[in-house]
């Protein structure tokens, strides 16, 4: 007779499908929050660089002329210009700053769900993946400051090689692994030449040492040793050796010798040439099908040459930052090599409970880390401590299938050269090249986990409780972080209304501040430049700039003859208008990089500041005068007596009212100013040019007003007023309706 086991096996299968469908159910909801704070934290975000208007509007002009590297300027690859050109012919979609930020929202969360990935499959546990997901998460919180900037896809697109290469090496599919690195590095390679060569760099080098014989191998593990030794020296000779930089170089390259050590006493994957065929074929094709998109829209292939290897090669610096490195660095850096030195002649337990020890440390230390994680404390410390602790977290404390092993260094050794994407630049970059070190370091962390309770049974049970609590505070503290604050900013910041922009809510004074701008580059200007580059404004004024040559500092990265152009179309145009922002000016002649050109000193002696409004300057020609829309001014009398508001505005409609309020949220009222026979307000129509068109009259009762009109009105306690700069006025009708906001200029 049958053993009747069915409805035991059918009950195990539907326990196990419970549980997975409850683990997918729940680390979706845990991406659908993510999701929600990431996208308030995004709509309430504008740098002031404006690095995204530079990339957005380059790609509107490769939509409208094509002719990239010969009408429209980038420093970036053709494969970012092909991939939108695409989506915007095949759907129709605009590229805006509220697409860009969409957009970016979507590589945010890919990239962190794929470092969840990786944790799920080293670990197998829920709790962990979820870590992950959330810590690597607020590692890319960095990405609010760039929306549609290259690093975002750039981002997504390692974490798919290094993660889909990891899962491809664990399933032993070999011709996945090689097509994931081919295709991942051809698209890296054409959208910012020096990250994708330092992918191929290390997916070539992963793939030569395990596609060799013994003997050579291990000649190549020297070569490779030595490569990862002279280039960041190489790379990095400009600023050498400045201190940041010599510890950045030391990092980078006792990490990757820690790493090799590995490479050598693990057991190889059986990679075939046919491998790397694919690994080349794969690249290849993707290469030329971008090439030949890019080639059709009016681009040439020694200039296609050209802008992805000779101009970035040959292009200066204009701009560096460096790295803020902590003291305890370096010595870290020198411990960490010595114990992979020591690791590699003598493993004795001391040594693996040591390891395990001090990965418990950096647990707590991300915990801690976590409670401050809306001010990007997580990117930092990534970057910060990912090198020296590369090889702490990658190294196995416990008998592990060799495939996993591989997957582990894979992503180890992927993530140690992207790291170098923060040089010159340590801004952003630190957060796009090290954040697969916290998917690298969940896992360690949870490896040390299992060691404690594997060494030492009769403390299972605190081990684990302590550990999944420790997992729960530092997700559902990030949650908190990034969800209490993204949703006060978000519901407390009004929609700037700018012409692709209309969903931004940015703070009080930049939403004011973008508004008057707007408006006055849109009534008084045909052409629209900026200084430095600030191409945002191109697109919520819809005005044009001089040519597609348009770049952040143009004034060190565009040639001679570009800016001769630029030049030629401005002194054509007189409704040219230059819009300045003093702060970054002030910042690069601070830190050594002063704007200087010819372009630059046209612009400086032939345009003058019609207003300054914080550190926004308006400017048009010198033999030019202009209206200085939704403006506001103070000013006293010589003699002592009143002061005088002087409000310029565009409003429309009947105006009761003149209210000083404050800039910020609750908006509180200062002074109420209504017309009347104590305090009449003198108005004056004016034309475009400043200039009245009829006679100043006194009004004592409510005012209709029509077109530019210039109001003044006497203050007598104005010495009491808070600063300026935290002040602006409304012009309201008799509903209270607003129908003008203006700022005090300075």
């Amino acid at each position: 007779m049958r053993p009747n086991v069915a409805p035991t096996t059918s009950l195990r299968n539907a326990s196990a499908l419970n549980k997975a469908s409850l683990r997918y159910s729940l680390i979706g909801l845990l991406l659908a929050t993510l999701g929600v704070c990431g996208y308030w934290l995004l709509f309430t975000q504008f740098m002031v660089y404006d690095d995204e208007g530079y990339v957005l509007w380059s790609l509107h002009n490769y939509f409208q002329e094509g002719g990239l590297y010969t009408k429209v300027y980038s420093q970036y690859g053709p494969f970012l210009y092909a991939l939108y050109d695409g989506i915007h012919r095949l759907f129709g979609l605009a590229f805006d700053n509220e697409t860009g930020r969409l957009l970016t929202l979507f590589y945010w969360l890919s990239a962190a769900g794929l470092s969840g990935v990786f944790a799920w499959r080293q670990t197998r546990s829920s709790l962990t993946t979820a870590a992950a997901i959330s810590i690597s998460f607020a590692t890319l919180l960095i990405m609010i400051s760039e929306p549609i900037h290259p690093g975002g896809l750039i981002a997504m697109i390692t974490a798919i090689a290094a993660v889909g290469g990891a899962l491809a090496l664990e399933k032993k599919a070999y011709c996945l692994f090689a097509l994931l690195c081919g295709t991942c590095g051809a698209a890296l390679v054409l959208i910012k030449i020096n990250v994708g060569a330092f992918f191929l760099i290390a997916s070539g080098s992963w793939f030569v040492i395990h596609l060799a014989k013994a003997g050579w191998a291990r000649a190549l593990l020297w070569f490779t040793a030595g490569g990862s030794i002279l280039l960041p020296l190489w790379l990095m000779n400009k600023f050498w050796p400045a201190p940041w930089v010599a510890i950045f170089a030391l990092a980078f390259s006792c990490a990757a010798l820690a790493l090799l050590l590995l490479f050598k006493a693990q057991s190889r994957p059986p990679l075939r040439p046919k491998h790397l065929f694919l690994f080349a074929g794969s690249a290849a094709c993707i290469a030329f099908i971008t090439l030949f998109a890019v080639w059709i829209r009016g681009t040439d292939i020694a200039t296609l040459w050209h802008g992805i290897a000779i101009a970035p090669l040959g292009q200066p610096i204009a701009y560096a930052h460096a790295v803020n490195w902590p003291d305890s660095v370096p010595l870290l850096i020198v411990v960490t090599f010595g114990f992979a030195l020591l690791s590699q002649y003598r493993t004795s337990s001391w040594l693996l409970l040591v390891i395990a020890i001090a990965r418990i440390l950096v647990a707590a230390a991300i915990v801690v880390t976590t409670f401050k994680s809306i001010d990007n404390r997580l990117t930092l410390f990534s970057f910060h401590y990912s090198l020296p602790f590369a090889w702490l977290m990658a190294v196995p404390i416990l008998r592990q299938d060799p495939p996993l092993v591989s997957a582990r260094l894979w992503l180890a050794w992927i993530f140690i050269w992207q790291t170098l994407h923060a040089y010159p630049v340590a801004g952003s970059q630190m957060g796009w090249g090290s954040f697969l070190w916290m998917a690298l370091a969940v896992t360690g962390i949870y490896e040390a986990i299992q060691y404690g309770i594997a060494h030492y049974p009769k403390y299972r049970h605190a081990i684990t409780v302590s550990a999944s609590t420790a997992a729960a505070v530092t997700i559902l503290s990030l949650v908190w972080n990034l969800g209490y604050v993204s949703y006060q900013r978000f519901q407390f910041g009004e929609p700037l209304q700018l012409h692709g922009a209309k969903s931004l809510r940015l703070n009080d004074d930049n939403t004011l501040i973008y508004r008057i701008l707007a408006k006055n580059i849109r009534a008084h200007g045909d052409t629209l430049f900026s200084y430095p580059g600030l191409y945002s404004l191109n697109i919520w004024t819809e005005r044009p700039t001089p040519t597609a040559h348009n770049v952040t500092h143009w004034f060190s990265l565009l040639n001679e003859s570009q800016q001769d152009a630029i030049l030629e179309k401005l002194k054509a145009d007189d409704r040219a208008v230059i819009a300045v922002q003093s702060y970054l000016i002030n910042y690069l002649v601070y830190h050594g990089f002063p704007p200087r050109s010819k372009l630059q000193r046209y612009i400086v002696d032939n345009f003058h500041t019609v207003f300054a409004i914080d550190t926004f300057q308006f400017w048009v020609k010198k033999n030019r005068s202009v209206a200085p829309l939704s403006t506001a001014g103070l000013f006293t009398n010589v003699d002592g007596s009143d002061s005088i508001l002087q409000l310029v505005t565009d409003a429309s409609g009947v105006a009761t009212t003149i209210e000083i309020r404050g800039l910020f949220h609750p908006y509180n009222r200062v002074m109420a100013l209504p017309p009347s026979a104590s305090q009449a307000w003198e108005i004056t129509p004016l034309d475009a040019d400043n200039s009245p068109t009829q006679e100043t009259v006194s009004a004592t009762r409510a005012v209709a007003l029509q077109g530019i009109t210039r109001i003044e009105i006497p203050i007598p306690s104005a010495s009491g007023l808070p600063k300026l700069d935290i002040l602006k006025v409304v012009i309201k009708d008799e509903s209270g309706a607003v129908l003008d906001s203006l700022g005090f200029t300075q």
